[in-house]
């Protein structure tokens, strides 16, 4: 089985030594945690829901990268920085997704590395085989 590290879709994130999406066998991509970072690398907005419909955007970039989409994720662990933001994520999630849903943990992590970065997001995803 070979792994490979796809090309990196975020240039702000090259400092930070770590592959945003890795391609395993040819068949799986798996992502780093996505947050509300926009194109310039800061948190989009203060607004939770504005954040995790950046962080889910980047999570599709990341598996883009790979073949992959939204539509193709099979399993997401989602990392809050408080219980509060689940009705948040569930709103948004309800938005974006649609039976036969992915597998799905949440997490009230806290502690973010990036102030104001309220949630982050990592999926795997399947090559070109959505959901069914």
């Amino acid at each position: 089985m070979t792994n490979r590290a796809l090309s990196n879709p975020f240039p702000w994130a090259a400092e930070y030594q770590y592959a945003q999406s890795v391609l395993t066998g040819g068949e799986l991509v798996f992502t780093a945690g996505q947050g509300g970072f926009g194109d310039d690398g800061t948190v989009v907005s203060d607004d939770p829901e504005a954040q995790i419909r950046q962080a889910f955007a980047n999570v599709d970039l990341a598996l883009e990268a790979g073949g992959a989409s939204l539509e193709t994720i099979v399993k997401m662990t989602v990392f809050l920085a408080d219980a509060s933001l689940y009705d948040a994520f569930k709103r948004v999630r309800g938005e974006l997704f649609a039976p036969p849903y992915p597998a799905s943990t949440a997490i009230v992590a806290g502690g973010f590395l990036f102030d104001g970065m309220l949630v982050e997001i990592e999926a795997v995803g399947r090559v070109a085989e959505p959901r069914s």
